[in-house]
């Protein structure tokens, strides 16, 4: 069984945590509000690019990393959904 972890964790335990930042300071740094940085840190809502550009801006990193985690969360947690839909598909073949 693979570990989903979503970005904001990431964000929560290697940022935050590690400089001692509560999430309202953060968001002031970032210049977003505090409920919007406590959904992401709380996996409720997804790093937009956007998002991912203020992260590197205050905290250093390029922004694609965010973007990157974000992607491959998505398609994760979509892999898991499909499987539990049991939709049977077949691979095409060409003739």
């Amino acid at each position: 069984m693979k570990v989903n972890t979503h970005p904001g964790e990431i964000l929560s335990e290697f940022i935050l945590k590690h400089n001692n930042l509560s999430v309202q300071k953060a968001s002031e740094l970032l210049g977003v509000s505090r409920p919007n940085l406590s959904n992401i840190v709380n996996g409720k809502s997804a790093i937009s690019p956007k998002m991912a550009i203020r992260i590197s801006k205050v905290f250093g990193g390029k922004p694609n990393i965010w973007v990157r985690l974000q992607t491959a969360y998505d398609l994760r947690k979509a892999e898991e959904e499909f499987e539990n839909e049991n939709i049977r598909l077949e691979k095409y073949e060409t003739a």
